[in-house]
């Protein structure tokens, strides 16, 4: 079966939303309040994903990974959040914002993929650095990206959807390394 990473568009808002919703109840249905989880289910719905992928702003940008039945994971990536707010954070330039895949597509080197295409086209725009958060919970999550060789750059705690998390970032100051550039290829 082959599959494709994509930019996304606006048609692509219902099947984002799916594989969104189905992977927040298989991974956070025992980390987060069934209250928290249905109301981030509610705020990222088809509605949202098409209002924020018609919105062409140069900020932000969806890859989806797509196969024979449509659309399986995708990732969105973009400016740093709060770059202005001093909290250590000041060497990474940009920020992965989500990334996500069906359960059943998930351990078969796709998330690599999409974390390979959002790091190459963070690099295309400029960018040498980049973070990514994870529930401090979700230690699946923490350890894909380490593999990725993302290390821990800090924590805090966050308030979502009605509860307070623990989050933790992992980041990379050589963008080079998570969008997989081998090092002799990477400029001096």
């Amino acid at each position: 079966m082959e599959f494709f990473i994509l930019p996304a568009g606006a048609a692509d808002a219902e099947e984002i939303a799916a594989v969104q919703r189905i992977s927040w109840q298989e991974t956070y249905a025992q980390q987060l309040s069934p209250l928290s989880l249905a109301r981030a289910e509610g705020a990222w719905d088809a509605h949202h994903w098409r209002e924020k992928l018609e919105r062409i702003d140069g900020r932000n940008f969806t890859l989806v990974l797509a196969g024979p039945s449509g659309v399986v994971g995708f990732g969105t990536a973009g400016r740093r959040r709060f770059r202005h707010r001093p909290d250590g954070l000041a060497p990474y330039e940009s920020e992965i914002y989500m990334l996500y895949l069906l359960p059943r597509f998930q351990g078969q080197g796709h998330g690599r993929r999409l974390m390979q295409a959002l790091a190459r086209t963070l690099k295309a725009r400029g960018s040498k650095s980049v973070l990514v958060w994870a529930l401090a919970t979700n230690k699946p999550a923490i350890a894909f990206y380490q593999h990725l060789a993302g290390t821990i750059v800090t924590d805090r705690r966050q308030p979502f959807f009605g509860e307070a998390v623990n989050e933790i970032a992992l980041g990379w100051r050589d963008i080079d390394m998570l969008a997989g550039i081998p090092r002799d290829a990477r400029k001096q």
